[in-house]
């Protein structure tokens, strides 16, 4: 894999994450509006990783507290740590927004 393609990649994943990200949210929002732990578990996961593998470690820690709500087959508390999940996105998108500034 040659730099520029390194690169390349790497921009695809931030772009991706950036663009999926939001869409994730308004998810689990419903999941957590319908009281469906099993799907709040699930899409809490896939953010985290998704988080994880970004740079985004406290994100990535948030959804892992809404993870294990699921795990515990609850949403109660979930809407509190989904509030805070996307203000922590906010300072996320800026930063990853940043990086795709500076390479272009």
């Amino acid at each position: 894999l040659s730099a520029e393609n390194g690169d390349a990649l790497l921009d695809k994943i931030l772009h991706t994450y950036l663009r999926d990200t939001p869409e994730q949210f308004t998810t689990l929002r419903l999941a957590i509006q319908h009281d469906d732990s099993e799907a709040l578990r699930l899409l809490a996961h896939r953010l985290k990783s998704g988080s994880a593998n970004v740079g985004a470690q406290l994100l990535a820690s948030t959804c892992r507290e809404l993870e294990q709500l699921g795990r515990q087959h609850t949403t109660s508390g979930a809407a509190a740590l989904l509030a805070n999940m996307e203000q922590q996105f906010h300072a996320v998108r800026q930063a990853l927004e940043a990086i795709l500034e500076k390479e272009a």
